[in-house]
């Protein structure tokens, strides 16, 4: 239990991260308002012959999973989805900045196939009516923007390259650290978690989709920022506050909820005390508590001006869908579909969501992590260093925020399990992390 004076104390540091947060996210989001409105109108001519010939290329398929696939990914679903919506622009312009239209498949028809017949200029296909409120698009703005002058295999090369790079610099940004005899543990600990992101987040399957890449790259721009402060000697109170603020409503714009919060909300929790420039054990504390409250206060800004900006544009409705909707993903409403063997069995079968046809590879992996980062965690729990102590229970609840958000929305977590449990990586990093770190303190007192 915490003191009365602590809990008080970590409530007006949360107060001010909030603070901070709310009107850099309200300025985030009134951006991609913009720059959503923007994108509308933008040649859709060569829009849509730029999705025709990615049909007649193979770039796009009528499959909408494409199981083992590392060329086009294996979520082309989001893709046809996302790519539906950026051209299909024949609402008005105030309708489409604030939700575009989702489209439904006919019969047997797959979301790729509709796509294909909209482009191939049947204006019925997937047409409904349905506004996409639960989310906020800023996949489909991107799209908008990037169909007209590049070809979708050039912007999935585009993204997948952006995401290479970012894991590649993180890479580097720590290993010069550590060759310079520059903050050695946290270098070491950003070596590990780049190294983990490198190959268990599943970039081979997940770094090109059109649906998921701009929320990856948020988070690994995120960590390498984090990489790069610690190499330099540690980032300042201002800067890990509003750093947090500005990730969060990044990651609330461009969250397509594929884990995008709960990753989020764990590297902020976890990985910050490993880049701040202070030392001191509480100082720690109090910076973590500011920033994890910027960040959730920057998630929570934008997906209030969303559901806002979608009642003003749309009426009551919209909000009574949305409400329908978070039921249904907190497995409060609707029917389910599975009893506890198949949830399981999905559960089990979504690792391969961590490495492409390595299921019981990345299990194995994520055990041995969980298994050794326990025994690490016990060993600096017990080392008697303040600071290696603090940063040790900030692993460790990280990992427990991530767990406690998959099981809100368990519903959805089950059935998507197969990229939701990509947010694992982290349990991943952070268990070889303390392991890792342990072990240079056994070393230490041999």
């Amino acid at each position: 239990m915490l003191k009365p004076g602590v809990l008080r104390k970590l409530l007006q540091r949360a107060g001010i991260g909030i603070a901070v947060a709310v009107p850099i996210a309200l300025l985030f989001f009134t951006l991609f308002y913009a720059a959503n409105r923007a994108s509308l109108g933008r040649d859709l001519p060569m829009a849509e012959a730029h999705v025709r010939d990615a049909y007649a290329s193979g770039a796009l398929q009528d499959q909408d999973w494409i199981a083992g696939d590392t060329g086009i990914g294996r979520h082309q679903y989001n893709d046809c989805l996302i790519l539906y919506m950026a051209i299909d622009q024949q609402a008005r312009a105030d309708q489409l900045a604030a939700s575009p239209i989702k489209p439904v498949q006919r019969g047997s028809e797959s979301m790729c196939q509709a796509l294909r017949a909209y482009a191939d200029g049947d204006r019925a296909a997937g047409r409904t009516g349905i506004w996409y409120h639960q989310y906020v698009h800023g996949h489909t703005m991107l799209a908008r923007w990037l169909l007209p002058v590049l070809p979708v295999e050039t912007i999935r090369n585009l993204y997948h390259m952006l995401q290479t790079l970012l894991v590649l610099a993180g890479i580097l940004v720590a290993m010069a650290a550590l060759v310079r005899r520059r903050a050695p543990v946290e270098s070491l600990f950003w070596l590990i978690v780049f190294l983990a992101f490198s190959r268990w987040f599943g970039l081979e399957s997940y770094g090109q989709s059109l649906g998921h890449a701009p929320s990856d790259a948020v988070i690994l721009a995120y960590l390498l920022f984090l990489a790069i402060g610690a190499a330099r000697g540690g980032i300042g109170r201002r800067t890990s506050l509003v750093a947090a603020a500005i990730f969060g409503s990044l990651t609330a714009i461009f969250e397509f909820l594929t884990g995008g919060i709960p990753l989020g909300l764990a590297i902020v929790i976890g990985g910050l005390p490993f880049a701040l420039a202070e030392t001191d054990a509480e100082e720690v504390r109090d910076r973590v508590v500011e920033a994890a409250a910027a960040f959730c206060a920057a998630v929570i800004a934008c997906l209030a001006a969303k559901i806002l900006l979608a009642l003003w544009v749309f009426g009551i409705d919209s909000f009574r869908e949305t409400s329908a909707q978070l039921g249904v993903r907190m497995g409060m409403a609707g029917e389910n579909g599975f009893g506890p063997v198949m949830a399981i069995k999905k559960l089990i079968k979504g690792l391969d969501a961590l490495a492409a046809g390595m299921h019981v590879l990345a299990g194995a992996i994520l055990a041995t992590a969980i298994g050794f980062g326990i025994w690490g965690g016990r060993v600096l729990l017990r080392s008697g260093e303040p600071l290696l102590r603090a940063r040790t229970i900030h692993l460790i609840a990280s990992n427990l925020a991530i767990l406690a958000l998959l099981l809100l929305l368990w519903q959805h977590t089950i059935v998507h399990a197969w990229f939701m449990e990509r947010v694992f990586v982290w349990t991943i990093a952070t268990g070889f992390a303390l392991f890792a770190l342990a072990v240079g303190i056994r070393s230490k007192r041999l």
